[in-house]
């Protein structure tokens, strides 16, 4: 049988020279540029290599990240370089290095610039001083989501300039240990920003009411380790998420002008008891501002905040939105807590989910058994309450009589789940 001839065809050429061909330099420059936006800055750059097309590309990525991986990165490059391994020598080359390359990246950068992040490592010396010029050079480039973090908390903190006020079209901001003052009477508001995520920031003259109030669109604020603020009065009608925990004591919590919020978690380390002007410290101001409220996170030093004043047995209003309730620091021998906790649970008729921590002491045990035992397990029943999760137990008796008033009040409980603390806790 004579051997079969092969043809090469026209096509199978021309299908070898599109397999030759680079087709990810041919992509649409705006795909280019999305690409770039997704890899690490280092490896951005790297590609300025690949060929005489590819040379200035990274220049131009709309996102400019500077996080803890590129100055893990960066580390390694200045041990690299400090070969005599002198840690002042050292330190020195790591800040010469990550003011250098920040700031040309950023004076070289010809086009937009949507998002910028830094992440400025603990130096030993002082602060990186091109930040405000960071600052500055952005707002002029209609920066849109901004994060800035200091990862080392200093007694003094960096005080943002008066250029930061200017970047008009933030969606987004994050700070890290910055001093926050007062913008200028001529501060008009950021009229775009929807997320807030301050943590340790000093807010300076009690300037945060009247910064949240020229944000009518902000959807969510989150506050971890603030300091000059003791009286919170929230407000925006755009308002979905709020997220506190403070370190200062607090006073008061209003959020009477912010009835869209969905989600609250409030935790505080301090606070002011035995205030007779504190109008708005009670349970039933507080329920009364949230009447969408969906997830409720709180802790035990807030719920004695709340019941400075006599808590009723239900609420006159019931957040029929609530339907999670989660409680952590709870000391089952306190009174108010205690009481604040039943009122609470009781008060929402769609509770579907309660998770409590315990942080239980031997102190009053008799007073909040008393009061645990008189408590009508049939007059408000938790009728849609299906999952209870107790953490920390102590065996104290207030908890196991806690737990039977749970297991008593709610038809329709599935699970509950008790885990024991440690012995020495």
């Amino acid at each position: 049988m004579p051997p079969k001839c092969i043809k090469i065809s026209q096509s199978d050429t021309s299908q070898e020279s599109i397999a030759d061909e680079d087709i990810i330099s041919d992509l649409p420059r705006n795909v280019i540029d999305c690409i770039l936006g997704k890899m690490p800055i280092r490896e951005a750059v790297r590609t300025s290599v690949l060929s005489e097309k590819w040379r200035f590309y990274y220049l131009t990525i709309a996102e400019l990240i500077f996080d803890d991986n590129f100055c893990k990165q960066l580390q390694k490059f200045a041990l690299v370089q400090n070969k005599c391994h002198i840690l002042s020598e050292y330190e020195l080359e790591l800040k010469y290095q990550f003011d250098e390359i920040i700031t040309r990246s950023l004076l070289l950068h010809p086009g937009r610039i949507e998002k910028f992040t830094v992440c400025v490592p603990n130096f030993n010396s002082t602060r990186v001083p091109n930040v405000n010029k960071w600052i500055q050079y952005l707002s002029r480039k209609n920066i849109k989501k901004l994060t800035l973090e200091y990862k080392k908390k200093d007694i003094v903190r960096h005080k943002l300039p008066p250029c930061f006020f200017s970047c008009l079209d933030l969606t987004y901001l994050k700070l890290r240990n910055f001093s926050f003052s007062p913008p200028s009477p001529e501060f008009k508001g950021f009229l775009y920003l929807d997320q807030l995520v301050l943590l340790g920031v000093h807010l300076v003259s009690n300037c945060f009411e009247s910064f949240v109030s020229s944000c009518p669109v902000l959807q969510s604020i989150v506050l971890r380790g603030c300091s000059g603020v003791h009286h919170f009065s929230i407000t925006g009608s755009k308002l979905q998420r709020l997220c506190i925990k403070a370190d200062d004591e607090l006073e008061s919590i209003s959020l009477e002008n912010a009835p869209n919020l969905t989600e609250v978690s409030v935790a505080v380390d301090k606070v002011v008891i035995g205030l007779e002007s504190n109008p708005n410290s009670d349970m039933v101001k507080f329920v009364d501002g949230l009447p969408r409220v969906e997830i409720l996170r709180l802790n035990g030093k807030f719920l004695q905040l709340l019941a400075q004043t006599p808590v009723p047995p239900i609420l006159s209003t019931s957040p029929v939105s609530l339907k999670i309730i989660e409680l952590k620091g709870v000391n089952f021998t306190n009174f108010d807590e205690i009481s604040a906790v039943v009122c609470l649970i009781r008060s929402a008729p769609n509770l579907q989910e309660l998770h409590i921590e315990a942080s239980t002491t031997e102190l009053n045990q008799e007073q909040v058994s008393g009061c645990l035992k008189l408590l009508d397990c049939t007059a408000f029943p938790l009728s849609k309450l299906h999952l209870v999760k107790l953490t920390n137990i102590s065996s104290f008796v207030p908890e196991f009589e806690f737990i039977q008033f749970l297991l008593f009040s709610s038809p329709s409980l599935a699970t509950m789940s008790i885990m024991r603390g440690a012995p020495n806790s």
